[in-house]
């Protein structure tokens, strides 16, 4: 998995609460609505990621944090259709990922919500937020804003690209 996609999965598995859009094609062409339950849980994924604040700090460790990730050839977790208690536990299960985060004074919650958070709040900055979701916590938005090539570096170094309105 690259980190483009990574990064597109974290965001849009917690971005995207358009909870009645969320139905996926079934094989017989019926619509699959997500559980009260799956639901809930989105709902409070995208609320924790959306008011976690990321540190002052967060450019000048991530950046250097994902150039070693990816000199070394390791790849995030699998994270599709997992909350994000589950991705961080996956990816602090990840034997040969937890030693670079721990040498950058990451934690495995640290790296998930910074992602997280840093995806969907970029994200949303250059689109409508959709319907129901939760507003965007304003320290980040002035610290992504304040940071526009170290947002740009970041997102290159995940392999994406930064999409102006």
């Amino acid at each position: 998995m690259t980190f483009r996609t990574y990064l597109l999965a974290a965001a849009l598995s917690v971005a995207l609460p358009v909870l009645p859009a969320m139905a996926q094609q079934a094989p017989a062409g019926q619509q699959q609505q997500p559980t009260d339950e799956q639901k809930a849980m989105m709902m409070h994924d995208i609320t924790a990621a959306a008011q976690y604040r990321l540190p002052n700090n967060f450019f000048t460790v991530m950046i250097p944090t994902i150039r070693e990730i990816k000199a070394r050839n390791v790849t995030p977790p699998e994270s599709g259709n997992l909350s994000l208690s589950q991705t961080i536990e996956r990816t602090a299960q990840m034997e040969r990922l937890m030693p670079i985060l721990r040498e950058h004074g990451l934690s495995a919650s640290d790296f998930v919500m910074g992602i997280t958070t840093f995806g969907m709040t970029t994200a949303l900055m250059h689109q409508q937020a959709p319907k129901g979701a939760p507003a965007l916590n304003p320290a980040n938005i002035k610290l992504i804003n304040a940071h526009p090539q170290e947002t740009e570096t970041l997102i290159q170094e995940m392999g994406g690209q930064l999409s102006q309105p």
